[in-house]
């Protein structure tokens, strides 16, 4: 037994709270090597994910992608630890749930399997460089070279063991994944919006808790040239918007041309989504539509449909290409008679509904002052104009609406709202 293992102590204020491993994996840590050895693991992995993450930003090469690589190279390193303290032969090492359910999401995801085993061996050639730091605190030089052989050969057998396991699972997941497995989860996604009640078995096949806070994303091409691997590049920008959000999980369903994405929480997450979601650059062909966070089956559902009310906008919009419910939710309510918006729209602004530059600069501008509740001062500091000309530019606006912009500041800044988003709404003719 190396009991040398149970030396191992943080250098910071790691405790076994901030492990991101199944607490039943922690326990048995803690059991087999000690509090201090297993928070040890724990700051060690976040600092080697951490490493290999700053590697491949800087070598702009595809790296770390589906969010969960944390606790899987924690759960691998658990196992290494206590595998090394009882001298434990690699073929008798059951490799940890966390990092299977990593090798079988980056298959999902589309991660190729050359980055999954980039990713293991720049975390394998960390994890030896720190023990062998930590070997050289703790033994005297005469003692030293042996312990650095068994720890070397030890270390090598293992990591052998974990890639063979790792390149078995991505293949079946891959397998599975192109077969039944997407269209068995979109038909349950589908069952569960149609008011059906999950099943002992639902949770399992869908890979997430049903418990949990859900947010729905919808992401789709908007340009008509072809993308080589479009499935695979939206099933990666979905996973970087789960990893940005902090999700616990991301599920991508194709179909119909889209990507919908489920991103779970096991806890209520303490920032603004929709400005961390929008942060994600696109890839330049897609557009992004979100809901709102919904807690239960019931909040997955208010999501998703939140998330198809925004993506409609979307799609109808001139321009953009992210668009979150909460900011669109009364333009999607709006719309959603076509054509009684249309009319309602020309209407409201008989007299400033022309497609000429000046006029839809008018149209912007008094949009702006009345969104700002009438200040010249916050529409010019938002248009980067002086505030006179804001004061002019809406007087001009009142001319040609024939009465005072502000006499009906409700219906004329829906009505510009709609004709900001739908430019169309004032030149088409009706459906």
């Amino acid at each position: 037994m190396n009991n040398w293992v149970e030396q191992l102590a943080p250098h910071s204020a790691v405790v076994v709270a901030d492990a991101a491993s199944d607490p039943k994996l922690v326990g048995a840590a803690i059991a087999e090597i000690g509090v201090s050895a297993s928070e040890w693991a724990i700051e060690t992995a976040q600092e080697i994910i951490s490493a290999v993450q700053r590697e491949f930003a800087a070598s702009e090469s595809p790296g770390v992608m589906t969010g969960r690589e944390r606790e899987a190279f924690e759960a691998s390193l658990f196992t290494t630890l206590m595998a090394l303290h009882n001298d434990t032969p690699a073929g008798e090492i059951v490799r940890p749930r966390g990092a299977e359910e990593n090798v079988r999401e980056s298959a999902r995801q589309g991660v190729p399997m050359g980055t999954l085993l980039r990713t293991v061996w720049a975390c394998h050639t960390r994890t030896q460089d720190a023990l062998l730091r930590e070997l050289e605190e703790l033994f005297d030089p005469a003692e030293l070279m042996p312990q650095v052989r068994t720890l070397n050969a030890a270390l090598y057998s293992y990591v052998d063991l974990y890639v063979k396991g790792l390149t078995t699972e991505y293949q079946n997941e891959l397998i599975a994944w192109s077969g039944h497995v997407p269209a068995e989860r979109l038909h349950i996604m589908r069952s569960l919006l149609e008011g059906e009640q999950p099943t002992s078995t639902t949770e399992r096949a869908l890979g997430l808790r049903l418990t949990d806070h859900h947010l729905i994303g919808v992401a789709w091409q908007w340009s008509t040239r072809h993308i080589p691997d479009r499935q695979a590049e939206l099933s990666r920008f979905g996973a970087q918007i789960g990893q940005a959000l902090g999700a616990s999980n991301t599920l991508v369903l194709h179909h119909d041309g889209l990507a919908e994405y489920w991103w779970t929480f096991s806890r209520l997450p303490d920032v603004n989504l929709d400005q961390v979601a929008n942060d994600v650059t696109n890839p330049p062909w897609a557009r992004l539509a979100i809901g709102e966070l919904g807690a239960g089956l019931e909040g997955f559902r208010s999501s998703y449909a939140t998330a198809q009310q925004a993506a409609k906008v979307g799609r109808k919009a001139a321009e953009g290409d992210f668009w979150s419910y909460s900011d669109v939710r009364l333009i999607a309510l709006l719309s959603a008679d076509e054509a009684a918006a249309r009319r309602f729209v020309r209407d409201e602004l008989q007299g400033l509904d022309g497609d000429e530059p000046k006029i839809a600069e008018l149209r912007n501008t008094l949009r702006l002052f009345l969104k700002t509740g009438n200040s010249r001062i916050l529409a010019a500091r938002e248009l980067h104009l002086a505030a006179n000309t804001v004061a002019y530019r809406v007087g001009r606006a009142s001319e040609l609406l024939g009465r005072p912009a502000t006499e009906r500041p409700v219906e004329t800044l829906l009505a510009l709202e709609l004709a900001h988003h739908f430019p169309a709404y004032l030149t088409d003719s009706m459906p």
